[in-house]
């Protein structure tokens, strides 16, 4: 491959990841007045939308694994969203030292709401059902895992023996 291929390569890619970072705040936009009305932060709404209902509840360090921010961040985003009836923090029935975090039946409903303000508008709606499949698949090849989007639950704390 020749320094010209490169530079075509490296303009495409430009161009592809401009396209991603615009659909991704088309996306934002969908549900901004909708956050501002819940009275969330776009980090309280992104935190909020990262907690799975229907899987186990995870840590606050899985959380901030998840956010890619420090565990003092989860903390100051946790209290908000407990401050808010959004979710409730417990001790890990594993480890009493680690908290986990679920969703309250208002936080399943406003997460609920989120999912469908930024999905229901989505620049993507736009295409057919087989575009929207091979562009998962695409997404997905290019390391886009949707299962590190939401938060895994807290590790089994259990002991090992030496």
């Amino acid at each position: 491959m020749g320094d010209g291929d490169g530079l075509a390569d490296d303009s495409l890619i430009h161009a592809v990841v401009k396209q991603v970072v615009t659909l991704a705040v088309a996306t934002n936009d969908l549900a901004a007045d909708l956050v501002k009305e819940l009275d969330l932060t776009e980090a309280l709404a992104g935190a909020l939308w990262r907690l799975d209902p229907d899987g186990p509840p995870p840590s606050m360090r899985a959380l901030a694994a998840t956010l890619n921010c420090d565990p003092s961040t989860v903390t100051f985003l946790t209290d908000r969203l407990e401050q808010r009836g959004l979710i409730r923090r417990r001790p890990a029935p594993t480890d009493r030292r680690q908290k986990i975090i679920s969703l309250t039946r208002r936080g399943v409903e406003v997460r609920a709401q989120l999912v469908q303000a930024f999905t229901a508008g989505s620049p993507l709606a736009r295409l057919s059902p087989d575009d929207q499949q091979h562009l998962y698949a695409l997404l997905a090849k290019a390391g886009a895992d949707p299962s590190q989007f939401t938060c895994r639950a807290a590790a089994s704390s259990v002991p090992r023996e030496p």
